[in-house]
Protein backbone atom coordinates (compact mmCIF):
# COMPACT_ATOMS: atom_id res chain seq x y z
CA UNK A 1 0.00 0.00 0.00
CA UNK A 2 2.89 2.21 -0.17
CA UNK A 3 1.53 4.25 -3.38
CA UNK A 4 -1.87 4.47 -2.15
CA UNK A 5 -4.54 4.87 0.58
CA UNK A 6 -6.90 3.09 1.83
CA UNK A 7 -10.76 4.40 2.66
CA UNK A 8 -12.24 1.96 4.89
CA UNK A 9 -16.20 2.30 4.96
CA UNK A 10 -17.91 0.26 7.90
CA UNK A 11 -22.05 0.29 7.84
CA UNK A 12 -22.45 -2.92 9.55
CA UNK A 13 -20.64 -5.13 11.73
CA UNK A 14 -17.34 -4.86 13.61
CA UNK A 15 -13.74 -5.38 13.05
CA UNK A 16 -9.74 -5.22 13.15
CA UNK A 17 -7.59 -2.77 10.67
CA UNK A 18 -3.85 -2.60 11.98
CA UNK A 19 -0.46 -1.75 10.82
CA UNK A 20 2.87 -1.47 12.09
CA UNK A 21 2.32 1.17 14.80
CA UNK A 22 -1.53 2.09 14.63
CA UNK A 23 -4.64 -0.19 14.98
CA UNK A 24 -8.29 0.54 15.05
CA UNK A 25 -10.92 -1.17 16.08
CA UNK A 26 -13.87 -0.35 13.53
CA UNK A 27 -16.85 -0.40 14.90
CA UNK A 28 -20.68 0.25 12.52
CA UNK A 29 -20.88 3.73 11.70
CA UNK A 30 -17.22 4.15 11.37
CA UNK A 31 -14.62 5.09 8.54
CA UNK A 32 -10.79 5.07 8.82
CA UNK A 33 -8.09 5.93 6.36
CA UNK A 34 -5.00 3.50 6.09
CA UNK A 35 -2.07 3.23 3.42
CA UNK A 36 1.53 4.67 2.92
CA UNK A 37 4.52 2.74 4.86
CA UNK A 38 5.80 -1.05 3.34
CA UNK A 39 4.02 -3.34 1.45
CA UNK A 40 1.99 -5.46 3.02
CA UNK A 41 1.78 -3.46 6.07
CA UNK A 42 -1.49 -2.93 7.06
CA UNK A 43 -3.89 -6.08 7.78
CA UNK A 44 -7.49 -6.88 8.54
CA UNK A 45 -9.60 -9.21 10.20
CA UNK A 46 -13.74 -9.51 10.16
CA UNK A 47 -15.11 -10.16 13.61
CA UNK A 48 -17.96 -12.54 13.74
CA UNK A 49 -21.53 -11.57 12.55
CA UNK A 50 -22.90 -9.84 9.61
CA UNK A 51 -20.36 -7.19 7.74
CA UNK A 52 -20.57 -4.55 5.39
CA UNK A 53 -17.48 -2.82 4.34
CA UNK A 54 -16.81 -0.66 1.47
CA UNK A 55 -13.02 -0.18 0.79
CA UNK A 56 -11.79 2.37 -1.87
CA UNK A 57 -8.06 2.08 -2.70
CA UNK A 58 -6.96 5.38 -3.61
CA UNK A 59 -3.70 5.84 -5.30
CA UNK A 60 -1.26 8.62 -4.91
CA UNK A 61 -0.79 10.00 -8.37
CA UNK A 62 -4.79 10.20 -8.19
CA UNK A 63 -4.49 12.42 -4.94
CA UNK A 64 -1.62 14.37 -6.49
CA UNK A 65 -3.47 14.97 -9.82
CA UNK A 66 -6.73 16.24 -8.12
CA UNK A 67 -5.49 18.14 -4.77
CA UNK A 68 -3.04 20.06 -6.01
CA UNK A 69 0.07 21.52 -5.09
CA UNK A 70 -0.46 23.13 -1.89
CA UNK A 71 -0.49 20.40 1.21
CA UNK A 72 -1.34 23.59 3.95
CA UNK A 73 -4.87 22.73 3.67
CA UNK A 74 -4.86 18.97 3.79
CA UNK A 75 -5.93 16.82 6.70
CA UNK A 76 -1.78 17.11 8.39
CA UNK A 77 -1.40 13.37 7.95
CA UNK A 78 -2.36 13.31 4.29
CA UNK A 79 -0.63 16.40 3.62
CA UNK A 80 2.42 14.95 5.47
CA UNK A 81 2.10 11.29 3.07
CA UNK A 82 2.21 13.23 0.09
CA UNK A 83 5.09 15.37 0.47
CA UNK A 84 7.08 13.26 2.36
CA UNK A 85 6.12 9.71 2.47
CA UNK A 86 5.35 7.43 5.70
CA UNK A 87 2.60 6.00 6.52
CA UNK A 88 -1.12 7.39 6.71
CA UNK A 89 -3.80 6.18 9.66
CA UNK A 90 -6.91 8.12 11.06
CA UNK A 91 -9.99 7.57 11.47
CA UNK A 92 -13.89 9.16 12.52
CA UNK A 93 -17.36 8.62 12.60
CA UNK A 94 -19.64 8.12 9.60
CA UNK A 95 -21.67 10.90 8.61
CA UNK A 96 -24.03 11.59 5.60
CA UNK A 97 -21.20 12.16 3.08
CA UNK A 98 -19.77 8.85 4.00
CA UNK A 99 -23.17 7.23 3.77
CA UNK A 100 -23.53 8.92 -0.01
CA UNK A 101 -20.04 7.92 -0.83
CA UNK A 102 -21.18 4.13 0.16
CA UNK A 103 -24.46 4.26 -1.76
CA UNK A 104 -23.02 5.19 -4.82
CA UNK A 105 -20.64 3.04 -4.63
CA UNK A 106 -23.08 -0.17 -4.61
CA UNK A 107 -24.93 1.39 -7.05
CA UNK A 108 -21.27 1.56 -9.36
CA UNK A 109 -20.87 -1.92 -8.91
CA UNK A 110 -24.24 -2.89 -9.77
CA UNK A 111 -24.01 -0.80 -13.06
CA UNK A 112 -21.75 0.56 -15.80
CA UNK A 113 -21.47 4.35 -17.42
CA UNK A 114 -22.96 6.98 -15.62
CA UNK A 115 -22.87 5.53 -12.03
CA UNK A 116 -18.92 4.94 -12.47
CA UNK A 117 -18.51 8.90 -12.60
CA UNK A 118 -20.81 9.21 -9.86
CA UNK A 119 -18.90 7.20 -7.51
CA UNK A 120 -15.84 9.05 -8.15
CA UNK A 121 -17.90 12.08 -8.10
CA UNK A 122 -18.71 11.02 -4.60
CA UNK A 123 -15.34 10.28 -3.92
CA UNK A 124 -13.72 13.94 -4.70
CA UNK A 125 -17.02 15.28 -3.01
CA UNK A 126 -15.74 13.47 0.22
CA UNK A 127 -12.12 14.23 -0.11
CA UNK A 128 -13.28 18.06 -0.32
CA UNK A 129 -15.06 17.61 2.88
CA UNK A 130 -13.08 15.26 4.86
CA UNK A 131 -9.27 15.98 3.54
CA UNK A 132 -9.26 19.81 3.33
CA UNK A 133 -8.88 21.97 6.72
CA UNK A 134 -11.41 24.92 7.46
CA UNK A 135 -7.83 26.89 7.38
CA UNK A 136 -4.49 25.87 6.45
CA UNK A 137 -2.46 24.45 9.57
CA UNK A 138 -5.81 23.57 11.08
CA UNK A 139 -5.83 20.03 12.97
CA UNK A 140 -9.32 19.88 13.65
CA UNK A 141 -12.21 18.63 11.54
CA UNK A 142 -12.56 21.42 9.13
CA UNK A 143 -15.00 21.62 6.38
CA UNK A 144 -14.18 23.06 2.56
CA UNK A 145 -16.23 26.33 2.58
CA UNK A 146 -16.34 26.20 -0.80
CA UNK A 147 -18.31 23.15 -1.11
CA UNK A 148 -22.10 24.38 -1.01
CA UNK A 149 -25.18 21.68 -1.85
CA UNK A 150 -28.59 23.10 -2.91
CA UNK A 151 -30.12 19.79 -1.08
CA UNK A 152 -31.44 21.89 2.25
CA UNK A 153 -31.05 18.18 4.22
CA UNK A 154 -26.88 18.57 3.42
CA UNK A 155 -27.08 22.35 3.77
CA UNK A 156 -28.93 21.83 7.22
CA UNK A 157 -25.94 19.24 8.28
CA UNK A 158 -22.97 21.94 7.04
CA UNK A 159 -24.30 24.56 9.28
CA UNK A 160 -24.41 22.69 12.15
CA UNK A 161 -20.92 21.37 11.53
CA UNK A 162 -20.60 24.92 11.24
CA UNK A 163 -21.93 25.57 14.75
CA UNK A 164 -21.26 22.86 16.94
CA UNK A 165 -20.47 25.07 19.88
CA UNK A 166 -23.58 26.36 19.97
CA UNK A 167 -27.17 24.60 20.62
CA UNK A 168 -29.24 23.35 17.96
CA UNK A 169 -31.32 26.39 16.40
CA UNK A 170 -34.12 24.97 14.27
CA UNK A 171 -35.50 27.75 13.23
CA UNK A 172 -31.88 29.66 12.49
CA UNK A 173 -31.47 26.52 10.36
CA UNK A 174 -34.57 26.41 8.66
CA UNK A 175 -34.30 29.92 7.52
CA UNK A 176 -30.84 29.93 6.29
CA UNK A 177 -31.73 26.63 3.94
CA UNK A 178 -35.13 28.38 2.87
CA UNK A 179 -37.17 25.58 4.57
CA UNK A 180 -39.92 25.82 7.29
CA UNK A 181 -38.82 24.68 10.13
CA UNK A 182 -41.21 21.44 11.04
CA UNK A 183 -41.07 20.59 7.40
CA UNK A 184 -37.19 20.14 7.33
CA UNK A 185 -37.73 18.70 10.62
CA UNK A 186 -39.77 16.05 9.22
CA UNK A 187 -37.48 15.40 5.72
CA UNK A 188 -34.04 15.50 7.71
CA UNK A 189 -35.49 12.55 9.69
CA UNK A 190 -37.24 10.77 6.91
CA UNK A 191 -34.09 10.76 4.72
CA UNK A 192 -31.64 10.25 6.92
CA UNK A 193 -32.97 8.06 9.91
CA UNK A 194 -32.28 10.39 12.30
CA UNK A 195 -32.94 13.75 14.04
CA UNK A 196 -31.42 16.92 13.52
CA UNK A 197 -30.20 16.65 17.14
CA UNK A 198 -28.30 13.12 16.70
CA UNK A 199 -27.06 14.43 13.43
CA UNK A 200 -25.40 17.33 15.60
CA UNK A 201 -24.42 15.20 18.81
CA UNK A 202 -22.52 12.76 16.13
CA UNK A 203 -21.12 16.06 14.09
CA UNK A 204 -19.57 17.28 17.61
CA UNK A 205 -18.52 13.69 18.18
CA UNK A 206 -16.33 13.22 14.62
CA UNK A 207 -14.88 16.51 15.62
CA UNK A 208 -14.07 15.49 19.46
CA UNK A 209 -11.87 12.51 18.03
CA UNK A 210 -10.51 14.78 14.93
CA UNK A 211 -9.18 16.97 17.92
CA UNK A 212 -8.66 13.90 20.50
CA UNK A 213 -6.26 12.23 17.46
CA UNK A 214 -4.58 15.73 16.43
CA UNK A 215 -2.97 15.77 20.66
CA UNK A 216 -3.57 19.53 20.98
CA UNK A 217 -5.82 19.81 23.30
CA UNK A 218 -6.73 17.35 26.81
CA UNK A 219 -10.26 15.79 27.00
CA UNK A 220 -11.82 19.07 28.88
CA UNK A 221 -10.89 21.66 26.11
CA UNK A 222 -12.09 19.19 23.62
CA UNK A 223 -15.62 19.10 25.07
CA UNK A 224 -15.59 22.76 25.61
CA UNK A 225 -14.57 23.19 21.62
CA UNK A 226 -17.70 20.83 20.68
CA UNK A 227 -20.23 22.60 22.65
CA UNK A 228 -20.37 20.60 26.07
CA UNK A 229 -20.20 22.70 29.48
CA UNK A 230 -20.49 19.06 30.89
CA UNK A 231 -17.67 16.46 30.86
CA UNK A 232 -20.04 13.38 32.26
CA UNK A 233 -22.65 14.85 29.23
CA UNK A 234 -19.49 14.78 26.96
CA UNK A 235 -18.19 11.33 28.21
CA UNK A 236 -21.74 9.70 27.76
CA UNK A 237 -22.14 11.17 24.07
CA UNK A 238 -18.87 10.14 22.91
CA UNK A 239 -19.23 6.51 24.74
CA UNK A 240 -22.44 6.35 22.66
CA UNK A 241 -20.88 7.32 19.16
CA UNK A 242 -17.74 5.23 20.11
CA UNK A 243 -18.05 2.78 22.43
CA UNK A 244 -15.14 4.11 23.93
CA UNK A 245 -14.43 6.86 26.79
CA UNK A 246 -12.93 10.39 25.75
CA UNK A 247 -9.71 9.10 27.46
CA UNK A 248 -9.76 5.75 26.19
CA UNK A 249 -9.11 7.48 22.77
CA UNK A 250 -7.15 9.69 23.92
CA UNK A 251 -4.52 7.22 25.05
CA UNK A 252 -4.90 4.99 21.72
CA UNK A 253 -3.06 8.40 20.18
CA UNK A 254 -0.38 8.10 22.31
Amino acid sequence: SEGAIWLWLNREGSGLVWGEKDRFILKPGMYAMTGGGKAGEWSCVRYPGMHTLEVVVISREWLLGRLGKSRDWLHPELGKWLQEGGSVAFCGLMGVWERDLCDALAQAAQEIGPSRLLAEARVLEWAAIRLFRAKPGDGGGGFCSTVRDRDPVKRAIHLLRERLDQPLDLTFIAKEVGVAPHHLSRRVSSETGTTLQRHLRRLRIERACEELDSGKMNVTEVALEVGYQSLSHFAKAFREETGESPSKWLGRQR
